[in-house]
């Protein structure tokens, strides 16, 4: 008796766990590929829930699953799924496929994978347009890759991290139970690398307890530097975690605060030259508010148009001139190569500012300058500017998906494009780990 033919498939077919290949279907008017599996004989079969061992054959059903693209073809794998008694669950289950995606089963993994792979290049949406599938299958699929991906990652050791804030939900999106706080995400970047390593919900001291907890005590005991904001939940939780630490409070927020209240300052001015708020003089019109950014920004950064501007309203007015010294002058302290002269310097900004009776600046200037975590700057040098910058990034993310409702995958897509939580680096030997 004659053995049946067998067909030759390919060794990219040939990659079914569990199933053997029994024909191939095409369609070439539609660029279609059909792909017939069957059960290999003797193959142990497990819940898809529990993962225990299925009993006794109930019913199946038939699966068209889409796969990778093969030459430009469209490509789906056809087979039939079996439905047994779970002995451990009590239940009729389906029976678990390995190459089927537990988040979408109609995509099989090799797919799964692919589609993240592109997401971490450009948006769901766009990924979606280009191969076909519905949105929210691949937006299923992608937080499925990168949970599965969370599973196994690993904090890198640190030395030198900053740690900032960003903007995650507007109020429209706040809970009942949740407080302003909970619309933030923290996000935690070494300084060495550059790169994200970590994302915590809220702004809250919390927030940055999770981080130090999954990283443990002896690795938080070699973190040497920590650039943050004036935030008070933050400095506890470096205090707490970090013995070996030095905050250091971080140039950009300070020099922020001290435009606020240089801001507070011309304002009052304002309203001493213009106490109906008219406007009728020339004076209290160049002062007014829609110029207020030709008054905080630096001398040498000003266009020809802002500097006359500015001169003509300094000579009219001297509070503005000594307030414009003041300003030039508090520039100048964080080119300061040390403590000391940084301290000179700081003393030199209170006094002026007293003198001018500029009150806000002067109150402000007061609360910082003996300040150790303002000091330790000159010291060490670093800001959260990387954070800044990443957060630009993350800015990016948000507007090209037009927004996320959830922030656990906001999290895990900030990790993706601007941290190690993608295949560059997932394949590959990450930085040193804690």
């Amino acid at each position: 008796m004659e053995s049946k033919a067998k067909i030759y498939i390919p060794a990219a077919f040939r990659t079914f766990q569990g199933f053997d290949v029994v024909d191939l279907k095409e369609w070439r008017k539609e660029r279609h590929m059909e792909i017939h599996l069957e059960q290999t004989p003797g193959r142990q079969q497990h819940c898809r829930r529990c993962g225990g061992d299925l009993g006794c054959y109930h019913d199946r059903y038939r699966v068209k699953a889409r796969h990778l693209r093969m030459m430009g073809w469209s490509v789906s794998v056809v087979l039939w799924r079996e439905k047994k008694h779970c002995p451990r669950c009590k239940k009729v289950r389906s029976e678990e496929i390995e190459f089927l995606c537990p988040s979408s089963p109609h995509v099989t993994m090799d797919l799964a994978w692919w589609l993240n792979r592109l997401s971490e290049i450009t948006s769901v949406l766009a990924v979606s347009k280009l191969e076909s599938i519905d949105k929210q299958t691949c937006y299923r699929i992608d937080k499925h890759i990168l949970t599965r991906l969370l599973q196994g990652y690993k904090l890198p050791k640190v030395t030198h991290i900053s740690v900032d804030e960003v903007y995650a939900r507007s109020p429209r999106q706040m809970k009942e139970e949740e407080d302003r706080d909970d619309l933030f995400l923290t996000v935690i970047v070494d300084l060495k690398t550059h790169k994200v390593i970590w994302v915590s919900q809220s702004r809250k001291k919390e927030a940055l307890d999770e981080f130090f907890s999954l990283l443990g005590g002896p690795a938080c005991a070699d973190i040497q530097v920590v650039a943050t904001d004036q935030h008070r939940g933050y400095g506890a939780s470096v205090e707490e975690h970090c013995p070996n630490a030095t905050i250091v409070w971080d140039r950009f927020h300070l020099v922020q605060q001290f435009n606020e209240a240089l801001n507070q300052d011309r304002r009052a001015e304002l309203d001493n030259v213009d106490p109906e708020g008219k406007m009728a003089d020339e004076l209290g019109d160049m002062l007014n508010n829609k110029y207020r950014y030709i008054y905080l920004t630096k001398a040498k950064h000003r266009s020809e148009k802002d500097r006359l501007h500015f001169e003509e309203v300094a000579r009219i007015n001297e509070k503005v001139s000594r307030l414009e010294i003041i300003k030039e002058h508090f520039h100048k302290v964080f080119d300061c190569t040390d403590q000391t002269e940084a301290t000179v310097l700081m003393a030199e900004v209170y006094q002026w500012a007293y003198d001018a009776r500029a009150w806000n600046t002067w109150r402000w200037v007061n609360s910082i300058r003996y300040e150790q975590r303002f000091l330790n700057y000159f010291k060490y040098k670093v800001t959260t500017g990387i954070s800044e910058g990443v957060n630009r990034v993350i800015k990016g993310i948000k507007w090209q998906a037009y927004g996320y409702k959830d922030m656990f995958y906001f999290a895990l897509k900030i990790l993706q494009k601007a941290g190690y939580l993608n295949s560059q680096y997932h394949f590959q030997n990450l930085p040193e780990t804690a």
